[in-house]
């Protein structure tokens, strides 16, 4: 069968628009992710986190918890079977003074003298925000850089709408997000208002 000029070409412009709307929407279902992130970020810096057992090993600048670990910061709650928590000392600042007034580190803010490097949150990692929730085998949150890393079968919905990839990076910063699709591909499925 042959199929006119004019249908051919319609398909043709049809197709490119429905290529057109997967792009847009997976873009938006990508800065929502980013604002996800981000959102976390502003609603202060507490991290209040809990856990089945901690463990402190000062000498590494680590903290372990494991078993039932739920992480809050914000509207953004992160559920895991263990959360590592690495931290690096404050270089002391000599001659500079204390709050109560004796010589050495200024806390700033920081009753430990310590300050965030990054935290590992691994095993069934689940973070949810709102109506949006993002699923992975790993998170690392990198705080220097203010990028969350998801590794292991990460997924991401914001409603309907899902992303998946092997790997998915959020710059919360940038509100930028990158998803790669490693051995398999990057799949996105949009909804629209329609």
């Amino acid at each position: 069968m042959i199929m006119p000029v004019c249908s051919i070409r319609e398909n043709r412009e049809e197709r490119e628009k429905i290529l057109w709307f997967l792009l847009l929407a997976a873009l938006f279902c990508l800065i929502s992710i980013s604002e996800m992130a981000g959102a976390a970020q502003k609603e202060g810096s507490k991290i209040r986190i809990t856990a089945d057992s901690m463990e402190a090993l000062d000498q590494k600048g680590t903290v372990v918890f494991t078993g039932n670990v739920v992480t809050k910061r914000g509207d953004l709650t992160i559920y895991s079977d263990r959360l590592e928590v690495y931290y690096q000392q404050k270089p002391a600042d000599k001659g500079k003074a204390k709050r109560d007034g004796s010589e050495g580190t200024e806390d700033k803010g920081t009753a430990s003298g310590k300050s965030l490097k990054k935290i590992v949150a691994k095993g069934h990692v689940k973070l949810v925000q709102g109506k949006r929730r993002a699923v992975a085998q790993k998170a690392v949150y990198f705080k220097k850089s203010e990028v969350i890393v998801l590794t292991g079968n990460a997924q991401v919905w914001d409603g309907p709408n899902t992303i998946k990839g092997d790997l998915i990076r959020f710059y919360i910063n940038e509100n930028r997000s990158v998803v790669k699709g490693g051995k398999g591909r990057v799949e996105a499925v949009v909804y629209s208002d329609e």
